[in-house]
């Protein structure tokens, strides 16, 4: 019924439309003879969204459980803008920043997430201020996480040449927010699906060398020398499918995976997000949503000679999109319920390493690490990549702890986890098995952007994702723990 509503208002808005003041539309079609051929552009364009008043807590919010969808292209304006390996002078695809409301009629909960390379606890706290300031929401009833795409930005106030960015972002943000409640609309139903892949998409990152040695990532292309993963990748995909009453449906999609594959040089791009959201709302009729789960050792691509390596992110779609299928194939009806949130600043414990190493780092780093003494003195010293040294030095500098802010939202039988680092998929599996909801989502890089933290086998191996972490071995495992925490102070206050 809901395709066949949806097929009908887009014919209607085919027709040339005019807005009244009050909101509605009336047609107002001269006869085709009579067509300008600006007339015709005009027709043929999408209508451009009105702005909104802002959404009334007290006055507008429905009674019962109610969702809401609100979307805004945050790609901005202002070039050349920063991002991780070099300065955009336009964009392939947009950044959008999507937001999911969930109502019990009384408290409202925000999961959003955006195309960005990972936001800094700066401006997501702005975020926080503004969303609390306009419309009474709680710092902690909201989770805002990066998709991880690396053609896309860092959002930070003091990134140079995103300052201007962020400021964009701000509105947008706004903008998102006061749609998503706007349009909180009765849940009928709620769905919730996970597929374990047939053909893995997902990869640990991580591989055992042909001579006994480790490595992490490495080529662009397959390689020989790489005989076995570290472990093996969770290859489940998880979905919530809200059913509302009136408007389409929600779709929430949470997977593990790091970022994808090329794209335009010096172009912005959401990365595989982009044509992965475009198609399933085209397929399914629905609003969408992805979340980046526990990727912070997943590539969609193996190294290894025979396993499946995607050349471009689009190549990956169909399986993205497969997988989806499978996993709505396999829903099962959840309940709804209270909405219920808990945050902490959990205390990490800061990796400190040797005086001696750091002196040996801090020697790199004074160099410079495309010098020719620099490049000496890593080899000297026996440093995996230009990056540790730099990573010492600032691990150095840091007292004994560092706070790690940790959320946790649920909606009756479903939750979300907001995590501000990248997270290896053990973890992440770890925090899932121990949840006391029905489906719980994994979303990374919410809160800030605090780098790798491995899990316990990862750390013991080493590698690049390891020695850049700031924290002490047996992180991963506490911050899983906490989340369960937090996922259980849920559970008990709804």
């Amino acid at each position: 019924m809901k395709r066949i509503l949806a097929l009908a208002l887009a014919l209607f808005t085919l027709l040339p439309l005019c807005a009244c003041t009050s909101g509605s539309l009336e047609s107002t079609a001269p006869a085709e003879n009579a067509k300008t051929a600006e007339q015709k552009k005009t027709a043929e364009k999408a209508p451009e969204k009105t702005e909104l008043e802002k959404f009334d807590m007290e006055k507008d919010l429905p009674e019962g459980y109610a969702v809401g969808y609100g979307i805004a292209d945050v790609t901005g304006t202002v070039f050349p803008l920063s991002y991780y390996g070099g300065s955009a002078v336009g964009a392939s695809d947009p950044l959008m920043l999507t937001c999911v409301a969930m109502s019990d009629g009384e408290n409202v909960a925000l999961v959003m997430t955006i195309d960005l390379k990972k936001m800094y606890a700066k401006v997501f706290n702005q975020s926080l201020s503004i969303i609390e300031k306009n419309f009474g929401i709680p710092a902690e009833n909201v989770i805002i996480s990066s998709t991880h795409s690396h053609s896309a930005p860092d959002a930070g106030e003091d990134v140079p040449g995103n300052i201007q960015w962020v400021q964009q972002y701000y509105k947008k943000l706004y903008a998102a927010v006061n749609e998503a409640l706007h349009d909180l609309d009765p849940v009928e139903h709620v769905f919730t699906g996970k597929a374990n892949e047939e053909h893995p998409i997902g990869y640990v990152r991580r591989y055992y060398m042909a001579d006994g040695s480790f490595k992490t990532i490495a080529s662009s292309n397959p390689c020989k020398d790489f005989v076995a993963h570290e472990s093996v990748a969770d290859p489940e995909f998880r979905t919530i499918r809200f059913d509302r009453k009136n408007k389409k449906d929600v779709l929430m999609v949470n997977f593990q995976t790091h970022y994808g594959g090329q794209v335009p040089a010096n172009m912005l791009s959401a990365d595989f997000v982009h044509p992965f959201r475009k198609q399933a709302q085209e397929e399914w009729d629905c609003l969408f949503a992805y979340y980046s789960g526990a990727g912070g050792n997943i590539n969609f691509k193996s190294e290894i000679p025979g396993e499946r390596y995607y050349e471009e992110p689009s190549d990956a779609i169909a399986e993205f999109m497969g997988s989806t299928q499978r996993a709505m194939d396999a829903e099962e009806e959840a309940a709804l319920g209270k909405v219920s949130c808990a945050r902490s600043m959990y205390p990490g414990k800061v990796r400190h390493d040797p005086e001696e190493r750091v002196k040996q780092a801090q020697e790199v780093v004074s160099a410079g690490y495309e010098t020719e003494k620099g490049i000496s003195l890593m080899a000297q010293y026996g440093f995996d990549s230009h990056f540790e040294p730099a990573f010492i030095v600032t691990r150095s500098r840091l007292g004994e702890t560092l706070d790690i802010p940790m959320t946790a939202v649920s909606f009756g039988e479903i939750a979300f986890t907001g995590h501000p680092y990248e997270m290896f998929h053990e973890n992440g599996k770890e925090v899932r098995d121990g949840s006391p909801f029905k489906t719980t989502f994994i979303c990374s890089l919410s809160g800030d952007a605090l780098g790798y933290i491995p899990s316990a086998l990862g750390y013991s191996n080493g590698g690049y994702e390891t020695f850049n972490c700031r924290f002490a071995a047996g992180t991963g495992e506490e911050l899983a723990q906490e989340a369960i925490r937090l996922l259980n102070q849920c559970k008990n206050a709804a």
